[in-house]
């Protein structure tokens, strides 16, 4: 299938799903929460976080300390659920997509990781294990934030490619010294929810097509990786479907 159909059929699901409304509450606070468990496990298998889905289901439900797991992975899942819950108030307060914003999102994610850096843009070069780009010179971050900061709230497209075209931007500057991916992958949720739409999943099973796709940029095709957005985007759509599905097999009965 096309992009271009691919998000057709997401603007199909969201018309679908938009008309079924209001879903039940109940079950609406069991699919979010099931969502953010994976969420918060996936976005920190991708970076290389050991946990299994299970054991951090434990460490954030009921303040389990795996045995023989580093410190800095549970730091990084009770971390990443805690910013879901300021995304979640950024998005009700219509805060707008700003250098603040990304700032925040990295405190919140590394706060006890990094330290120092968290919440602040780096002052070293680095380096991406294993990419193609070579982020640019740390003096320039600030003015290149600026520049995203104006592109975030100019840019018009499909949500899913504003998403996806946001996290590409963010990535290629790279501000911080560690947790740029997780970051990413926050503002992209923040774009889409800002816009109406489900947050994404990216999972750690497709790391490597999803970094295949960061690379694929630097050859000047985006395409991949708004593809990848899309997927990531139709798989918590398609959980919404099936509740409307189930409600009205009920309501017909």
């Amino acid at each position: 299938m096309s992009l271009n159909g691919l998000l057709k059929r997401l603007d199909t699901k969201k018309t679908i799903l938009d008309t079924a409304r209001p879903l039940p509450s109940a079950s609406v606070r069991s699919l979010i929460k099931d969502f953010r468990l994976r969420y918060t496990h996936e976005t920190t298998a991708i970076e290389g976080n050991t946990l299994t889905l299970r054991e951090t289901q434990a460490v954030l439900q009921h303040g389990i300390t795996v045995h023989g797991k580093p410190l800095r992975d549970h730091l990084e899942v009770i971390n990443a659920n805690e910013a879901l819950d300021w995304l979640d108030k950024a998005v009700e307060n219509k805060e707008p997509a700003s250098e603040k914003l990304i700032m925040e999102f990295h405190r919140i994610l590394m706060k006890g990781i990094l330290k120092e850096d968290a919440g602040y843009y780096r002052r070293v070069p680095v380096f991406i294990q294993g990419a193609k780009h070579i982020p640019p010179n740390w003096r320039k971050v600030p003015s290149l934030m600026e520049e995203l900061e104006t592109w975030l709230k100019e840019a018009k497209d499909h949500p899913v490619v504003l998403a996806a075209k946001a996290h590409i931007r963010l990535a290629r500057i790279h501000p911080f010294v560690d947790g740029n991916g997780r970051t990413c992958r926050l503002l992209v949720n923040y774009m889409l929810m800002q816009r109406g739409y489900p947050p994404a999943l990216y999972t750690s099973e497709n790391r490597d097509k999803y970094m295949n796709a960061l690379d694929d940029v630097e050859q000047g095709d985006e395409e991949p990786f708004i593809r990848i957005t899309a997927e990531a985007t139709e798989w918590l759509f398609d959980r919404y479907l099936h509740l409307v599905n189930e409600v009205n097999v009920t309501e017909d009965q």
